[in-house]
C-alpha cells in the first residue's frame, strides 16, 4: 500500500497503536505473574516463622510473647523490605499454642495490597520425669 493510499484509508499509526497495546498487556501480565510469587513465596515465608514461633512456645515455661517476637523477627530477617507491616501474635489455649504471622506483600501490580496471614500450631510438651 502506498503512502498515498494509506492517508486516504486511515490507517496511519495502527502499527503503534497496536504494539503499544501488545507491549502493555505484556508488561501487566508479568507484573501478576511477579505478584503472586512474592505472594506464595510471602506465605511460606510467612508459615515457617509462625511453625518456628510456635516450636519455641510449646516448650515449658509457655512464653507466647516471646515466641511471637521470634516469628515476627524470622519473618522480618528472612525477607527483608519486600514483606511488610510483619505482626506477629500467640495465644495457647489447653494443651494447645497458636502463633499467627500476619504482613504485607510488596505490590508489583498498581493498586494490588495483599495481606497475608498464616497460624502455626503445637501441643504443648509435658516433661515428665
Amino acid at each position: 500500500m502506498s503512502r498515498v493510499e494509506q492517508l486516504r484509508t486511515g490507517e496511519r499509526g495502527d502499527d503503534t497503536i497496536t504494539a503499544v497495546l501488545i507491549v502493555s498487556t505484556l508488561i501487566i501480565a508479568a507484573l501478576t505473574v511477579f505478584q503472586l510469587v512474592a505472594v506464595f513465596l510471602g506465605r511460606t515465608i510467612a508459615l515457617e516463622a509462625a511453625r518456628d514461633g510456635a516450636d519455641r512456645a510449646r516448650i515449658p515455661p509457655v512464653d507466647v510473647t516471646g515466641a511471637a517476637q521470634q516469628a515476627a523477627a524470622y519473618a522480618r530477617d528472612a525477607t527483608g523490605t519486600w514483606l511488610s507491616h510483619v505482626d506477629a501474635s500467640g495465644h495457647s489455649a489447653g494443651n494447645v499454642v497458636r502463633v499467627t504471622v500476619d504482613a504485607e506483600v510488596a505490590s508489583f501490580v498498581p493498586f494490588v495490597t495483599v495481606r497475608i496471614s498464616q497460624t502455626a500450631a503445637a501441643p504443648i510438651e509435658r516433661i515428665r520425669p
